[in-house]
């Protein structure tokens, strides 16, 4: 990270700008991503590109990392909890959603460089974990409990396993062989009711 886009010291949330141009931000922050990567990527580029500026940016994130967070991982208000009276779907229908947002050009670019800076950020690695990962835990623990209630499961399944597990074959397959998102919710999902979830045959 250089100086200019560390911003300024750490502070509390200021006042968003409006919602037009705050999501012209996070667009103009994502096609940075996709064409330039975490590390490449400067906060005056993307004022420039979202026809913003560097003291409306700092308003709200008071760090390219912290931009870059909100951007790749979006709001977890979209996160759908599916209920088809079904474990494997509700789980094929659940991990879909997050493969598709994992399978991104500027997720595929953005997290790597992401991930390192949150390891020197622990605060906004806790932050990042309650905001945008721990939504995506409560739904799997959700799709979990129906299935118990329904007789589906036979023995108890942790839905922080499932996640992380989700998570990291999930951002492999997408990384490493750059499959297509549909395979990777298959590949994912018959992972997870073959070999880590006790369901009822």
């Amino acid at each position: 990270m250089t100086a200019s886009d560390a911003g300024p010291e750490r502070r509390g949330p200021g006042r968003p700008p409006d919602l037009e141009k705050r999501q012209a931000i996070i667009d103009a922050t994502l096609a940075e991503l996709a064409e330039v990567g975490f590390a490449s990527l400067t906060i005056d580029a993307v004022a420039q590109r979202a026809g913003s500026n560097r003291v409306l940016i700092y308003r709200v994130w008071d760090s390219k990392t912290a931009l870059v967070r909100d951007a790749l991982f979006g709001s977890a208000d979209d996160l759908v909890v599916p209920d088809t009276g079904s474990v494997r779907e509700d789980l094929r229908l659940f991990v879909d959603q997050l493969v598709h947002t994992m399978r991104r050009p500027a997720h595929l670019m953005g997290v790597p460089g992401l991930t390192v800076e949150l390891l020197s950020d622990p605060d906004l690695a806790r932050d990042t974990y309650l905001r945008y990962i721990k939504p995506s835990e409560l739904g799997f623990e959700q799709i979990l409990d129906r299935g118990r209630q329904r007789g589906e499961l036979v023995a108890p399944a942790d839905p922080r396993v499932i996640t992380n597990l989700v998570s990291g074959m999930a951002t492999g397959l997408a990384q490493a062989l750059r499959l297509p998102a549909e395979e990777i919710t298959e590949i994912v999902v018959r992972a997870l009711v073959d070999g880590i979830i006790p369901l009822e045959r």
